[in-house]
């Protein structure tokens, strides 16, 4: 019967992790490679494009792909050069596959299209006035202005051939392969990721930018894009950029990436993490620096969301909550520790109302997962795990996590693994209460001195209603000198004993602040 429970529990635990969002997976093909094509022009909104499709068979005889592509004109379809068969409705592009394949083969698809894109590509006046063109894709939106897989759990690679009037510079993602001047007067501009990304990471941005190069670090350059009217407030606000860029790579692994842009722009966010090529809100820059938090966060991201991503839209916290954390890793080295507490401090006030776990499959609007658990709890669930299994092996097992994961996808379930096998022991425990069920400890402690036995006897109590919280606690008593005790809370009351020298002065629960808590601590009389 208790091996039958224990399974049962198992199960309890597990389910939530397997299951998935909405999104309707196919399991015959993987997209591989996006080949487009765009043509800009001064005289209209309306674009000419083309997607080239490179897909792998994974299911012996598909017969059909269907392609996410709204508000835009299909014009012709190919398979392998060949004219396909398609319809297009309700933003799905579904095409009819003549081809007999088996699991193991390749066939490309060529899609030509035109039209005014509706979201995800943005043509129109920067704030001064100037016409831009950005891709602004987060989560699912790059099918507006590209057929695609649009979803997070088919990474491919990507490469850029963007046709735009001489005046325009022209970033994309990856490396730039080439720049050739056109008989109409334009530019074309080819760029080539070699490295898989999520389709919301696959962005153009075409506008007339003063290009600063910031630096490099083990052969990856910096670059910034800005407004030449921005420069110099620009090159104030990017900050550091080239030192996280050293500190998330010794800290991390690798930067998955050809180069690390930053790009001033027209983006709905304060900054989306679009693989090797960040964008930023154009009315952030002020020349302030307010805005190295916000580069830092994103710069993050190209580890964490952006080369090992979520497969599942209710893990987002794997990329929110990573971003959060280790921009403020950042500064906690650059700026020291109480610097580091000050932005911890900030993110727990966001959290002390919340009442709903990390995994929430009830969200159903990806827009509403950009929440405060995602991110500020995401954050300090890192910052706990830091405390329960130490410096040393926290750390390793983020390396091992980012060096499995790299370049694919991920699910909480791989991170507990990873933490697990550095730890040496189970950690079920802190992922269920933190990740799966809602709250965070409301720790009432009295303590009472014992003059005659020189001891300090220390009740703690959980208040919160819902999940009993197990997590280690530093307890920090001061007597003729200060004294820490490492005790491990579980249950709704314990009580705890201390041989000191002399009454304390103070009692204090987690000084250090590792802990995402209220606690009232006070003397009985």
């Amino acid at each position: 019967m208790k091996r039958l429970l224990a399974f049962a529990l198992l199960l309890v635990f597990v389910a939530p992790a397997l299951s998935r969002d909405d999104y309707p997976r196919s399991d015959s093909i993987d997209a591989l490679h996006y080949r487009i094509r765009l043509d800009l022009a001064d005289t209209s909104d309306r674009i000419e494009g083309e997607a080239e499709i490179l897909f792998a068979v994974t299911r012996d005889l598909v017969k059909e792909v269907p392609l996410d592509f709204s508000g835009m004109s299909v014009a012709e379809v190919k398979e392998n050069a060949s004219l396909a068969k398609f319809t297009h409705s309700d933003g799905r592009l579904k095409i009819a596959l003549e081809g007999a394949y088996r699991r193991g083969d390749r066939f490309t698809l060529a899609i030509k299209y035109n039209g005014a894109p509706r979201d995800g590509l943005f043509i129109k006046k920067n704030k001064f006035g100037d016409r831009t063109f950005f891709a602004d894709n987060w989560p699912n939106r790059a099918h507006h202005w590209f057929p695609s897989i649009d979803h997070p759990y088919d990474k491919a690679t990507v490469e850029f051939l963007v046709a735009a009037p001489d005046r325009y510079d022209v970033v994309a993602n990856g490396a730039l392969a080439e720049i050739k001047s056109l008989q109409n007067g334009s530019r074309l501009w080819h760029w080539r990721e070699s490295v898989s990304i999520p389709t919301y990471c696959m962005v153009v941005g075409a506008a007339e930018f003063s290009i600063i190069n910031a630096g490099s670090f083990n052969h990856i350059p910096v670059i910034y894009y800005l407004y030449p009217k921005d420069r110099e407030r620009g090159i104030k606000d990017y900050g550091r950029a080239v030192e996280m860029l050293e500190f998330y790579s010794n800290l991390i692994g690798p930067y998955p990436y050809e180069k690390l842009a930053l790009v001033q722009s027209s983006t709905r966010f304060g900054g989306m993490e679009n693989a090797s090529n960040i964008f930023f809100d154009e009315k952030a820059f002020n020349g302030s620096g307010g805005l190295e938090g916000t580069v830092a966060h994103e710069i993050a991201h190209q580890w964490f969301g952006d080369s090992v991503t979520e497969s599942d839209w209710h893990h987002l916290w794997l990329s929110e909550g990573f971003a959060t954390y280790f921009g403020h890793l950042f500064f906690e080295r650059a700026d020291g520790r109480e610097k580091f507490l000050t932005l911890m401090r900030a993110d727990r006030q966001r959290l002390l109302a919340g009442a709903r776990p990390i995994y929430d499959t009830g969200i159903k609007d990806l827009f509403q997962l950009l929440n405060a658990n995602n991110y500020q709890k995401g954050g300090w669930v890192l910052h706990m795990l830091r405390r329960v299994m130490g410096d040393e092996k926290f750390f390793a097992a983020i390396r091992d996590y980012y060096r499995q994961h790299r370049d694919g996808n991920a699910l909480t379930e791989d991170l507990q693994r990873a933490m697990e096998a550095q730890y040496g022991k189970p950690l079920d425990w802190f992922f269920r209460q933190w990740i799966y069920e809602s709250g965070y400890p409301i720790y009432d402690a009295r303590w009472r001195w014992d003059e005659a036995t020189k001891e300090l006897r220390l009740i703690i109590t959980q208040k919160q209603t819902g999940t009993i919280f197990r997590m280690p606690l530093d307890i920090e008593i001061k007597d003729t000198e200060t004294r820490r005790f490492g005790v491990e809370v579980k249950d709704r009351e314990q009580s705890f004993t201390f041989k000191l020298n002399g009454r304390p002065r103070s009692v204090a629960i987690d000084a250090d602040e590792w802990v995402l808590k209220e606690v009232n601590v006070r003397e009985e009389k």
